[in-house]
């Protein structure tokens, strides 16, 4: 099964997320294969912009893959990690075509920071965005940097702090987001701002984009390094492990599925 699911919509690149889990947790073979994607549609002459989305009735992310995460022991893995991450986002932020984000469901941890990396971002109604590293035991720092650049200071502080899940109108008035529209009207909406951003003239469009997005990256690049030092603290006391137990054992007592919901 490919992991991402590459169609054309016109002059649009519709690149679907497409992990097993409805959840799309962002595993290593994920991000590989959406970091590919993203290259072949930005190379492609017949693309002019670019949509992401989870897919119909699926999250746009829920975050880092629980399985991959959970084995981390505060060392070498733990840096290693940390600029995959940053790879994957720079590798959004560094398409010269528009890009647009389509979410519905979960826009948990590292899935609510990959959104913020495209230059448009439209949410179904039914959206739900949250931060929730501190209730894991493990230290926000990648996040804070981005939201921070991103919203301001105090709706960041809010976020980080209180964990709680943001609905989709709520994101809308914290200008995560630049569109709310019924789950239904989604990403044919989305479809519809990429194309009204690819109509803008490509060389003044690239510029400009590249303007607005240079001081993302230098907050991404100067955020790595103090990232890996609170993510190799945080996983070597073996706190956000403990945490991940717990949910192993609530899941399997409960018959549940696990949702991996990770952040950096």
């Amino acid at each position: 099964m490919s992991l991402v699911i590459e169609k054309n919509v016109g002059c649009i690149r519709v690149i679907t997320l497409n992990h097993q889990n409805r959840s799309n947790p962002f595993s290593e073979d994920l991000e590989n294969s959406i970091k590919r994607a993203l290259a072949n549609a930005d190379t492609d002459a017949a693309v002019k912009a670019i949509v992401v989305t989870g897919g119909p009735n699926r999250s746009f992310s829920a975050g880092g893959d629980f399985n991959e995460v959970r084995e981390l022991r505060g060392g070498e893995d733990v840096d290693k990690w940390i600029d995959r991450v940053t790879d994957l986002y720079l590798s959004v932020l560094r398409v010269h075509k528009p890009t647009v984000a389509a979410i519905d469901g979960y826009a948990i941890g590292m899935g609510f920071q990959f959104s913020m990396m495209f230059d448009w971002r439209v949410a179904a109604s039914t959206a739900e965005f949250r931060m929730p590293e501190l209730k894991h035991g493990i230290g926000c720092s990648v996040g804070v940097a981005i939201l921070q650049h991103a919203i301001g200071f105090t709706t960041m502080q809010e976020i980080v702090f209180a964990c709680d899940s943001i609905p989709a109108e709520k994101a809308a008035r914290y200008g995560i987001i630049n569109e709310l529209v019924d789950a239904d009207c989604l990403l044919e909406q989305a479809i519809s701002r990429a194309n009204a951003l690819a109509e803008y003239p490509e060389i003044p469009y690239r510029a400009t984009k590249h303007t607005i997005v240079s001081s993302m990256e230098e907050v991404l690049m100067r955020s790595a390094q103090s990232s890996k030092e609170v993510h190799r603290a945080a996983f070597s006391s073996r706190s956000p492990h403990a945490h991940f137990d717990r949910i192993l054992r609530n899941s399997h007592h409960h018959g549940h599925v696990l949702t991996p919901s990770i952040d950096t």
